[in-house]
C-alpha cells in the first residue's frame, strides 16, 4: 500500500467530554430528553447509540468546556500514519492511553482529538 492508497472512513465512535460540573445535566439530556437508545455505562462512561454510531459520553474532572473526539478507520495504520507526517499532521498520543492497539490519536489543525484505528473485517 502506498501513500495514494491511504483512504479514512468514519468510525463507529464518538465522545463527547464533559467538565463534571454539567455531566450529570448532559447524561440526563441525551436519556431522557432526547432518548437514544441507552447502552449503559460501560468503562466509565454512558453509552448511547447514535445511529450506526455509539455515542461516548466521558466525564472530565479537570476540563472548562466540553470537548468531541471521533474515530476514523483505516486499512493500514502504519501506512497511514506515514502519510499523515507527510501532510505534517502530528501525533497526540499524549492525549489518553489507549494500550493493546495498532490505534494512535492525531487531531485536525484547529485541535478536534481523532482515534485513527485498524478497519475491521467487517467494515
Amino acid at each position: 500500500m502506498t501513500s495514494a492508497d491511504i483512504q479514512f472512513i468514519g468510525g463507529n465512535n464518538i465522545a463527547i467530554k464533559i467538565p463534571k460540573h454539567k455531566y450529570e445535566e448532559t447524561v440526563h439530556f441525551y436519556k431522557e430528553v432526547l432518548r437514544l437508545p441507552y447502552l449503559g455505562f460501560r468503562d466509565g462512561s454512558h453509552a448511547f447509540q447514535h445511529g450506526p454510531n455509539t455515542l461516548w459520553l466521558d466525564c472530565m474532572l479537570n476540563y472548562s468546556q466540553q470537548d468531541v473526539w471521533l474515530e476514523v478507520n483505516t486499512e493500514d495504520p502504519e501506512e497511514a500514519a506515514r502519510y499523515l507526517r507527510e501532510h505534517r499532521v502530528d501525533r497526540r498520543d499524549e492525549v489518553e492511553v489507549y494500550e493493546n492497539s495498532r490505534g494512535y490519536w492525531i487531531s485536525d489543525p484547529c485541535g478536534t482529538i481523532i482515534r485513527v484505528n485498524p478497519r475491521k473485517a467487517s467494515e
